[in-house]
């Protein structure tokens, strides 16, 4: 039996798995095609599970055919066919065939029932939002976290959450509004597994978040991934608000960020720098190997702070906001919020001087 896919088909589905497989563990590598109702693939990374709804053109045929991601890739590198050209799949003698252009890539197909792979569709629905969306929200909150670190979804006063914490910073995105009250976590690889992988997506489709008994649900057209989330062990204070601020002023942090930009750039491997805000003008400095390098930065404050930054991570995390935020000022924290509300971050302060 045999049946079709344009270039440009396999193409996007070989680098959307790629993007969410990653790179960590190989043996996550690979692309599951099966048949149930329709030429289907599965894959995970380890927690996240993606179902991707191939072709119903296609014949049934009992079993599994596991193909490493990185032979597809192989088959289509330096592939000079149009888009819409045909690949030949072929399902004989217990193998599953590609066909591209004199290249043909076999994989056994073994013995397994469909249902050891397959899983529960049912899930309560949450939101439904366009796809760009929710990639800008997850993006914000996942991309200065580390391996290890987890992502944080949950809900307050009926909004729906993303957040990270770490020792000295923390992160909110609102995504939007929801009836049903909850708090998972999910491994941050996951996340930007995720995030990595829609990217390659039409921004304007629609994503349905939702959750089930154990995982987080998402699911777009031909798509459906489960991630394996838990609850959180302890109490975490995760809420970023601006309650209770001495201060109040409307930055535009184009020279911050030109600044850490040099930063980054001279400190590749030491990113601890400190942020000092005062009155008359801001500085940041930075002190390594008996040296002490400082920047100017046009900001005027009524009070002094000290705050301690993680360049690389300040920097990530400025670049996912809007160019124009407010921050609000306290003796212990410092808190950036975007004028549209849906994005904030809290640093703490390190030292607070109440200047007359």
């Amino acid at each position: 039996m045999e049946g079709w896919l344009t270039y440009g088909e396999l193409k996007n589905i070989t680098k959307l798995l790629d993007a969410f497989c990653g790179s960590v563990e190989p043996s996550f590598r690979n692309a599951y095609f099966y048949y149930d109702r329709a030429l289907k693939i599965y894959a995970t990374d380890g927690c996240a599970k993606i179902y991707l709804n191939i072709t119903k053109e296609f014949l049934p045929f009992d079993g599994v055919a596991s193909v490493p991601i990185q032979y597809l890739k192989g088959i289509i590198r330096d592939t000079k066919l149009k888009d819409d050209s045909l690949v030949k799949l072929t399902v004989e003698d217990k193998l599953i065939s590609f066909e591209i252009q004199g290249i043909t890539l076999n994989s056994k197909i073994e013995k397994m029932d469909t249902k050891q792979i397959e899983v529960s569709r049912e899930f309560t629905l949450l939101s439904k939002k366009e796809i760009g969306s929710f990639l800008n929200k997850l993006d914000f909150v996942s991309a200065s976290a580390n391996e290890g670190d987890v992502i944080d979804f949950f809900t307050f006063n009926d909004n729906l959450i993303f957040g990270y914490m770490s020792n000295y910073y923390k992160l909110n995105s609102i995504y939007g509004n929801v009836r049903e009250e909850f708090h998972r976590e999910i491994p941050f690889i996951s996340a930007r597994h995720i995030v990595k992988s829609l990217n390659l997506l039409k921004k304007s489709s629609i994503l349905e978040f939702g959750i089930d008994k154990k995982d987080i649900v998402l699911r777009m057209p031909g798509i459906f991934i489960k991630i394996c989330s838990s609850m959180p062990s302890y109490n975490k204070n995760l809420l970023v608000t601006q309650k209770s601020f001495v201060e109040e002023k409307e930055i535009n942090t184009r020279e911050l960020k030109k600044v850490l930009s040099k930063l980054y750039v001279t400190f590749s491997e030491s990113n601890i720098a400190y942020l000092l805000l005062n009155k008359g003008n801001s500085y940041i400095y930075k002190e390594n190997n008996n040296s002490k390098i400082s920047f100017k930065l046009p900001y005027s404050f009524e009070n002094q702070y000290l705050i301690t930054i993680h360049i690389r991570k300040i920097r990530s995390i400025l670049s996912r906001m809007s160019e124009n935020i407010i921050f609000y000022l306290s003796p212990k924290e410092l808190v950036l919020v975007e004028k549209k509300n849906e994005k904030r971050a809290s640093f703490l302060v390190q030292e607070f001087r109440k200047l007359t």
